[in-house]
C-alpha cells in the first residue's frame, strides 16, 4: 500500500494491512517524509537566524547613527534617505526572519518521532522470518505527539501541581504465524504534564512545569487450546520464565485456555533499536542509548518467553499421552 502523502500529513496515522515487504517500503517513506522534515526546519532555524540577525544588526546601526547624526546636527537629505533605506531592509529583514520562523513553527508536525515508525521497521523484520509467504500483517500508528489534545484523558490535581493526563494507544501489530499462531504487539503511552505557580513575597509570580511517563508494551499470543491443553495453570511458570532486558519491569501475566499475554514497564525515554555493543567505531550518541530501555527488544524477549511456554505446555500435553496409550487395558 502507497502512503498517501498529502493526507498522512493531515492526519499523521498510518494504518495497513498487508504482507511485511509492502510496509516496510512504506516505513521507508515515512522515514523519508520524517529526513525532509527535519531538513527543512534545520534549513529553516538557520536562514531565519541569519536573517534575524541581519535584520536587527542593520536597525540597530541605522538607530544609532541617525541618533548620533542628529545630535550633531550632521544629517544631509542624501545620509537621510540612506538611513531610511537601509532601516527599512533591515526591518524587512527582521519580518522575513520571523516569518521563516513561523514556517518552521508550522512545520514540527511533520518532524516525527523516528522511534515509532522505527519499532515498526524492526518488529517487522523480526518478524518476517516466522511468517508464511505473503502473509498479511496489521499495522496500526499514531504518529502524532503524545500530548495532543484528543489524548488528554483527564485533568486533576496532584499534590501542588495542575496535572493533565495523556493515553497514547499509538502501535498495533496484528499477523498470524506460520505455525497458527495469532500474535498481537501493543505499546502505550503514559503521560502527566504538570504545572505549579508560585507567588513570592515580593509578588513575582514563577510557573514551574514538568513531564512524567512511561510507556506500556503488551505481547499477546492466542492457540489453538486443543493443541495446548492446560495453559491456562501455568501462570505461575509463565511468570517465571519471563525474560525481560535490565531495568524493564514485568507488569502483567495473563494465561487462559489458548491464550497468553505479558505486559512489561518502559521508560518513556526508550528506543527502538541501539547500536550493537562492543563496536569501536561506535559513537558516544549510541553508547548512551545502550542504557535505555530498548522496545524491540524487549518485545523480542516477551515474544520468545510466551514461546517457551507454548513448548513447555505441547511437551508435557504429548508425555502425557504417551503414558496414557502404555497404560494397560
Amino acid at each position: 500500500m502507497a502512503v498517501n502523502v498529502s493526507r498522512f500529513h493531515e492526519l499523521f496515522r498510518y494504518q495497513s494491512r498487508a504482507p511485511v515487504p509492502d510496509l516496510l517500503e512504506d516505513m521507508e517513506v515515512l522515514a523519508h517524509l520524517d529526513a525532509r522534515a527535519e531538513g527543512q526546519r534545520r534549513a529553516l532555524a538557520w536562514s531565519g537566524g541569519c536573517t534575524v540577525i541581519s535584520g536587527g544588526g542593520m536597525a540597530v546601526l541605522t538607530y544609532i547613527s541617525w541618533v548620533g547624526t542628529m545630535e550633531r546636527h550632521e544629517l544631509t537629505e542624501a545620509g537621510a534617505q540612506l538611513l531610511q533605506v537601509t532601516g527599512g531592509v533591515g526591518v524587512a529583514l527582521l519580518v522575513v526572519g520571523l516569518l521563516l520562523f513561523l514556517w518552521r513553527y508550522a512545520l514540527k508536525p511533520r518532524d516525527l518521532d523516528n522511534r515509532r515508525y522505527g519499532l515498526a521497521q524492526v518488529l517487522l523484520q523480526r518478524l518476517e522470518m516466522d511468517l508464511a509467504p505473503d502473509a498479511p500483517v496489521r499495522l496500526k500508528l499514531d504518529l502524532r505527539p503524545p500530548d495532543v489534545l484528543d489524548k488528554r484523558v483527564n485533568q486533576d490535581m496532584v499534590g501542588w501541581w495542575n496535572t493533565d493526563f495523556f493515553v497514547d494507544p499509538w502501535f498495533t501489530l496484528e499477523t498470524r504465524l506460520a505455525d497458527g499462531a495469532f500474535v498481537r504487539i501493543r505499546m502505550v503511552e503514559r503521560l502527566q504534564k504538570r504545572e505549579r505557580s508560585k507567588t513570592s513575597a515580593s509578588g513575582k509570580t514563577k510557573t514551574k512545569t514538568k513531564r512524567k511517563g512511561f510507556a506500556r508494551l503488551e505481547v499477546s499470543v492466542r492457540v489453538k487450546p486443543e493443541r495446548y491443553p492446560g495453559l491456562e495453570r501455568l501462570k505461575v511458570r509463565a511468570t517465571a520464565a519471563t525474560r525481560l532486558p535490565r531495568k524493564v519491569e514485568l507488569e502483567r501475566v495473563r494465561v487462559a485456555a489458548g491464550r497468553l499475554s505479558l505486559r512489561a514497564r518502559l521508560s518513556d525515554e526508550w528506543v527502538a533499536r541501539p547500536g550493537e555493543p562492543g563496536e569501536p567505531e561506535a559513537p558516544a550518541f549510541w553508547k548512551r542509548a545502550l542504557e535505555k530501555d530498548d522496545a524491540s527488544r524487549t518485545a523480542t524477549m516477551m515474544l520468545l518467553s510466551i514461546y517457551q511456554v507454548l513448548g513447555y505446555t505441547r511437551r508435557r500435553a504429548k508425555l502425557q499421552a504417551a503414558r496414557g496409550r502404555r497404560k494397560p487395558a
